[in-house]
């Protein structure tokens, strides 16, 4: 889904960018009036273009496409006309000279900043009902204007007053396919966590494979699937050795957390170890026992700063039949919810 979100962006922003270039372009030999109705009506193309194309390429989350496209165009569309960023784009000249390319990236930034966090938030707003967590949306898209916007006004300050039509169009397709890209891929980065761990979870997984982590050392990942929903979520834990092949890992804050009550009945989970996914059986324990305690001593020997009163959870790694750890490349959603291997 990713690279047709990228793609999406690029594109939308291509058209939005050429077409608004061209209409500020039109509107430098018209009348007030008219030359403000061309520069709407190129912000009315930018904010349509990527409205519908970001509503294809994620029609599955968007769900009814009409309340995305039309919170899009209002916001980016109306805001960037009102904002004059399609004058710029074109290469309209200003009296006196120019600020400093610092200072205007640094405006970029900020503009980006405020215009995504407003487009995120009204995107999020049509997302509502469909996604868990919509308005991770608004500052994905404060992130993602922020990168962007730059890009968009190193066009504007290279663009030149007197280059011919079809090459300001031109720049200003080149100029919006990058910033598009640019947007695509920030936001892209995100999209996961509309309906899953935040992204934060995401890079600290990533960091823990790259690093090739021991699933016993301090710092793995789990893959619980829901008894329900049937859903694999995956998310890094703190981990410690207990007995030989086998890992306790405490639920934090636990009466605000579920997964680990989707362990109960020693189902098979998925664990990170030294940067693959391989299968392990969950035991949840409560307090009061002696396997707990051992449990809970382990932890604390590992994470001395950790309060343990409440349950934790002990996975035993799975092993082959001659006692060789079994570490299969990866383990998808499937090999985690099989049954669990006998003892």
């Amino acid at each position: 889904m990713n690279r047709r979100w990228v793609l999406a962006c690029a594109a939308a922003e291509a058209v939005g960018m050429a077409a608004a270039a061209g209409a500020a372009r039109a509107s430098e030999s018209t009348g007030p009036v008219t030359g403000l109705g061309l520069v709407v009506a190129g912000g009315l193309v930018e904010g349509s273009a990527l409205g519908l194309l970001q509503a294809n390429a994620i029609h599955d989350l968007v769900g009814r496409r009409r309340p995305w496209v039309l919170v899009t165009v209002l916001v980016a569309g109306l805001g960037w006309a009102a904002g004059s960023a399609p004058a710029t784009l074109s290469g309209a000249e200003t009296d006196g000279a120019p600020p400093p390319l610092g200072l205007v990236l640094l405006g970029a930034v900020g503009l980006g900043l405020v215009m995504g966090a407003v487009l995120g938030a009204a995107q999020a707003a049509a997302l509502r009902g469909r996604v868990r967590h919509p308005w991770r949306w608004a500052p994905a898209n404060a992130c993602a204007w922020a990168v962007a916007m730059p890009v968009i006004f190193v066009g504007a300050s290279t663009a030149g007053a007197t280059w011919p039509w079809p090459l300001v169009v031109g720049y200003g397709a080149l100029t919006g396919a990058l910033a598009g890209t640019a947007l695509g891929v920030v936001t892209g980065a995100w999209l996961p966590a509309l309906d899953g761990p935040p992204l934060r979870h995401r890079a600290v997984l990533a960091f823990v494979a790259r690093r090739r982590h021991d699933a016993r050392s301090g710092w793995t990942g789990l893959a619980v699937t829901g008894r329900v929903s049937g859903r694999t979520v995956r998310f890094p834990v703190m981990s410690a050795p207990v007995g030989t092949s086998s890992l306790v890992v405490l639920p934090g804050h636990p009466e605000r957390k579920a997964w680990w009550r989707q362990l109960r009945g020693q189902p098979e989970i998925g664990v990170l170890d030294r940067g693959a996914w391989r299968a392990g059986r969950a035991r949840v324990l409560q307090p009061g026992s002696v396997e707990w305690s051992v449990a809970r001593s382990a932890y604390v020997a590992r994470w001395p700063r950790a309060r343990v009163d409440g349950p934790v959870v002990v996975v035993d790694l799975r092993a082959t039949a001659d006692g060789r750890d079994e570490g299969p490349a990866e383990v998808g959603p499937g090999a985690v919810g099989a049954t669990p291997a006998s003892s």
